[in-house]
């Protein structure tokens, strides 16, 4: 969600931080995982990011990861956490608003969800 539309903004990743945070604490409340250790792996992680959301990969990547996140059990948590990094700059942009449905729609939740 933070880098989707090709930019990153403090609020987008102070907001992907407290939705880690609050994931972890609803998935495994005994996960070692701090917010510095959460932006740490964003910045590790950010070129492999990049590269697997060009326009060549973008489809097949959102969907092994959506394949991936099937066996957490609190889908609408998910859906809520990357609404929350979505907004958090003020602007949904096309490009979250489609990784948005295609999550809802590979997990079959409601798209008034997103709306």
């Amino acid at each position: 969600m933070i880098l989707i539309d090709g930019k990153v903004y403090e609020e987008e990743l102070d907001a992907f931080t407290e939705a880690a945070i609050s994931l972890r604490d609803s998935v495994d409340p005994n996960l070692m995982l701090t917010a510095h250790m959460a932006k740490d792996w964003f910045a590790g992680h950010r070129e492999e990011i990049l590269t697997s959301i060009r326009p060549s990969c973008y489809e097949g990547t959102v969907l092994r990861i959506l394949k991936r996140l099937d066996e957490v059990d609190n889908k609408q948590g998910l859906i809520f956490a990357l609404l929350k990094v979505a907004m958090s700059d003020g602007v949904k942009h096309p490009s979250e608003e489609k990784l948005l449905h295609s999550a809802c729609e590979t997990w079959g939740m409601d798209l008034k969800l997103v709306a």
